[in-house]
């Protein structure tokens, strides 16, 4: 099963408390996840929306689709991701940047 890291970020970067990683099927049924257990997930969905969620206001897909659009407002609001990530030994790290979907202009200088 793939692994997913899950992140909820101010401008400040990450600390314990704002990420997890999480084995599921899909990116899509960790949105299904979200929206049918809000409690489990809320401090990070609190941090994004500013409010808490409406049972009914998204389906999954609008729900992702609305992750990939959150961005971060200062201090004031949380950039919330889900990332696919595969594991590399320590010989097969590279850090140099490259395009993918997701990637940021900043990532490259």
């Amino acid at each position: 099963m793939p692994l997913f890291l899950i992140t909820s970020l101010y401008d400040e970067g990450i600390s314990p408390n704002c990420f997890r990683v999480v084995e599921a099927d899909s990116k899509l049924a960790i949105a299904k996840h979200m929206l049918g257990f809000p409690q489990q997930w809320g401090y990070f969905l609190y941090r994004s929306l500013h409010r808490d969620l409406e049972e009914g206001e998204f389906t999954p897909q609008q729900l992702l689709d609305w992750i990939e659009q959150s961005h971060v407002d200062g201090d004031s609001i949380a950039q919330l991701r889900i990332h696919e990530i595969t594991v590399q030994s320590l010989q097969e790290v590279d850090t140099q940047p490259f395009f993918q979907r997701g990637a940021l202009f900043s990532d490259f200088g």
